[in-house]
């Protein structure tokens, strides 16, 4: 990946962490109905991983990692869009090149 796309994907990851409160944030019915449940679920999941042995616990952390892979498609997914939009963009010559511009 050169150094541009790297600085944006930075740039643009530290972005969809930020405020959730923004007027452009978007909530999905899809997202909302998934928060809700995990709410709902929470403290039964803390209460469930007292009742597992060490053991079982090291199990469902390996599976968790496949979690944290599907966050880091998502926001793989999400930089994406914005590096695609910016190419669309620049081919619709609606962006232009800035020669000047370097990213170090």
């Amino acid at each position: 990946m050169n150094d541009v796309w790297l600085k944006m994907a930075e740039f643009l990851g530290r972005l969809n962490g930020e405020s959730v409160s923004r007027e452009s944030y978007v909530r999905t019915p899809e997202y909302e109905k998934a928060l809700e449940a995990w709410k709902e679920k929470e403290q039964e999941w803390e209460d469930f991983l007292e009742t597992l042995s060490t053991e079982q616990r090291e199990k469902l952390e390996e599976i968790k990692e496949c979690q944290d892979f599907s966050s880091a498609q998502e926001l793989r997914a999400y930089i994406q869009g914005y590096v695609d939009c910016v190419q669309a963009l620049y081919h619709m010559g609606l962006l232009n090149e800035n020669k000047e511009l370097k990213i170090h």
